[in-house]
C-alpha cells in the first residue's frame, strides 16, 4: 500500500519537474527560430542561416561508431560544421522530406534546451542569449535514429 501511494504520489508531482519553461513567448519565438535557422540552413546548403544561429564557441558532439564498430567521440566546432558538406545538403536533400520538429524543453533567464528532431538524427541543443541579446546555440549533442 505504501508502494502504491508514493508511486501516485511520484506521478502527481511529475509534472512539476518535467520542463518548467520560465521563457516569454518573444524568447520562445526566438529560440524556435534560431533552432529552425540551424535546421533550415542544413538541408538547403545555406551557411551564412546556419552561422546566424551558431554561437562563437559551438561544439557538437556524437558518440559514432568507426570502421571497427567501436564508439568513438565525434567533435565539431562551428568552424568545422560549417566547413563540413553544408553546400551539398542542398542537392541531396533536394526531394527529400525536411523533418525539422523543434520542441523547447526547458528555459531560463538566458538559457534554453531544446531538442530538434531530424530526418535520421536528433540534436539535443542548448541556447544562450549572446551578448547582442539573440538566441544561439552553444552546445549540440547529436543521435542518429535507429
Amino acid at each position: 500500500m505504501k508502494r502504491l501511494l508514493a508511486a501516485i504520489l511520484a506521478l502527481c508531482c511529475l509534472p512539476l519537474y518535467a520542463g518548467d519553461v520560465e521563457l516569454g513567448e518573444s524568447d520562445q519565438a526566438a529560440i524556435r527560430f534560431a533552432a529552425q535557422d540551424y535546421a533550415q540552413g542544413w538541408y538547403q546548403g545555406d551557411r551564412e542561416r546556419m552561422a546566424r544561429a551558431l554561437h562563437e564557441k559551438l561544439v557538437k558532439r556524437a558518440y559514432l561508431r568507426d570502421a571497427k564498430r567501436q564508439r568513438q567521440l565525434s567533435e565539431l566546432d562551428k568552424a568545422g560544421l560549417l566547413a563540413g558538406n553544408v553546400p551539398q545538403n542542398a542537392q541531396r536533400y533536394a526531394t527529400a522530406p525536411k523533418r525539422a520538429d523543434v520542441e523547447i524543453l526547458d528555459g531560463v533567464g538566458n538559457a534554453a534546451t531544446v531538442k530538434l528532431r531530424m530526418d535520421g538524427w536528433v540534436d539535443y541543443m542548448h541556447l544562450v542569449r549572446d551578448s547582442d541579446g539573440e538566441w544561439r546555440i552553444i552546445n549540440v549533442l547529436w543521435e542518429p535514429l535507429p
